[in-house]
């Protein structure tokens, strides 16, 4: 029982309540449960402190439809988080190595597999909340996660095993403090107008309500001048629309009500609608320019990391069988190549909801751009910690990516973040209201583009060799 409260304390290290702490104090307190217990017993406490971690955590799953889809997300996670209690009867210098780098390795495995991923609730995500933040622009979230656990076995190793020829490194953390952020370049500022138009009503249904959403979004920037919360002569360069603005195709049945505004607005004008190739829907950004003759959709970019039960419905039909909802969600085609959008001198790197947990994509595309748009849709998990836990991450990726973040949702949260982090200015949720600001075009590029993966590697390359000298060590005992 106490192994499942002490995921529970791990959990608090996210959204809603986020005191990053919480993670490492947990991590000390299950090693110090389990050490020195036999293989058997560390899996099954490792498994209950993984439920204790992901059951509250991922309860937001759970809003419209039910526990089912919920419990199998949430267990399914638990199992593969788990495995890291089997180094936990390692000692020492041999602990503080092998208890980090598993568990870079599990995260790396569940952002990965099975049906693509889920990486929700890494531990390098809470990094953007500590004093050592810009560990991310170093290393990214592995070197983040391997950080916040690395604390976590220091934590046991002096304070509850009270060892403390280990303390000194603690100086670790007072190092990180003055890593500089190695994307401290700008060249200019860009003015961006974030519209949060808001659904008729939250849940599953607001498909059904795609025109109503579509023309909140319509009326709301067409009369933007007279938002009240509008700085006096501030003139965006550009206006964003969430992910999912326009379920009503954008590029056929409301291709002429976008050209209009655009027209009017003689401002171009980013677009979250979703479309349809192959008779298979499409989660498409756009940007739609004004150009002398009118105004044209001039690049798109389709979605590529599809959500698992969301967009896509793995083994369906066990997940029919399971919840007759996955019976509405119909299979989306997923996009095959990146998109930078233009404007000015902004270069932005469009990312679509559930893409800011795919390392991968935003490595390979950030370097190319100097601004990050993320478009969601927040409004099919109700009033739960969903937006703020996806805040959280999209905190953590603005450091590590250094550059400004404008998030666009169509109930919220909708933010600037810039590149430490920090969020400088964010609309009430559930409100329709256009988010006005600067943001800066970052050109550096932070050395996590291509420490990360090698943080990665490192992790795979320290469990390996002690897997080594455990069976070297066991042989030779046998022997």
């Amino acid at each position: 029982m106490f192994s499942f409260i002490y995921g529970v304390l791990a959990q608090f290290a996210f959204a809603p309540v986020e005191v990053w702490v919480f993670f490492p104090i947990a991590i000390a307190l299950i090693i110090k449960r389990i050490h020195k217990r036999s293989f058997r017993s560390r899996t099954l406490q490792g498994i209950l402190f993984s439920l204790g971690f992901t059951l509250p955590l991922l309860h937001w799953s759970s809003t419209y439809v039910g526990i089912w889809p919920w419990l199998i997300l949430a267990v399914g996670q638990a199992f593969l988080i788990a495995p890291f209690a089997w180094v936990a009867n390692q000692k020492g210098l041999v602990l503080l190595i092998a208890m980090p780098s598993l568990w870079v390795i599990l995260e790396w495995f569940r952002s990965n597999y099975p049906f693509g991923g889920f990486g929700w609730g890494r531990a390098g995500f809470t990094a953007a909340q500590t004093p050592f933040s810009q560990i991310l622009s170093l290393g990214g979230v592995p070197l983040a996660s391997f950080t916040i656990v690395f604390i976590g076995v220091l934590l046991y190793l002096v304070f509850l095993k009270l060892n403390f020829r280990y303390f000194p490194l603690l100086l670790i953390l007072f190092a990180n403090l003055f890593i500089p952020n190695n994307s401290t370049g700008e060249n200019s500022s860009f003015k961006v107008a974030a519209v949060q138009g808001s659904v008729p009503d939250l849940g599953l249904d607001f498909n059904s309500q795609r025109m109503a959403v579509l023309n909140n979004h319509l009326e709301l920037t067409k009369n933007w001048k007279v938002q009240a919360n509008r700085p006096s002569n501030f003139e965006p360069d550009l206006f964003i629309w969430p992910e999912n603005a326009s379920d009503v195709n954008p590029l056929t049945e409301a291709k002429d009500q976008i050209n209009d505004l655009v027209n009017f607005l003689d401002k171009p004008l980013v677009v979250g609608g979703v479309g349809s190739n192959n008779s298979r829907p499409t989660n498409l950004s756009i940007l739609w320019e004004p150009n002398d003759n009118g105004s044209r959709a001039s690049s798109i970019y389709q979605k590529r990391e599809l959500a698992p039960f969301g967009e896509f419905m793995p083994l369906r039909s066990l997940a029919e069988f399971i919840s007759p909802l996955a019976k509405n969600v119909t299979d989306f085609e997923a996009g095959v190549r990146s998109q930078i959008f233009s404007v000015g001198d902004a270069k932005i790197l469009p990312v679509i909801c559930f893409e800011i947990l795919s390392d991968q994509l935003l490595r390979q595309d950030a370097g190319n751009s100097n601004l990050i748009i993320a478009q969601t849709n927040n409004a099919t998990f109700g009033k739960s910690a969903e937006s703020d836990q996806q805040l959280q991450i999209t905190q953590a990726r603005a450091i590590e990516l250094g550059r400004n973040i404008v998030v666009v949702s169509t109930v919220g949260n909708t933010a600037l973040i810039d590149q430490n982090g920090k969020i400088t200015s964010m609309l009430p949720k559930y409100e329709p209201r256009i988010l006005y600001g600067e943001v800066n075009l970052m050109n550096a590029n932070t050395s996590a583009l291509w420490l990360s993966s090698w943080v990665v590697r490192g992790s795979f390359g320290a469990i390996f060799v002690l897997l080594i000298f455990s069976v070297k060590r066991r042989f030779f005992r046998v022997a």
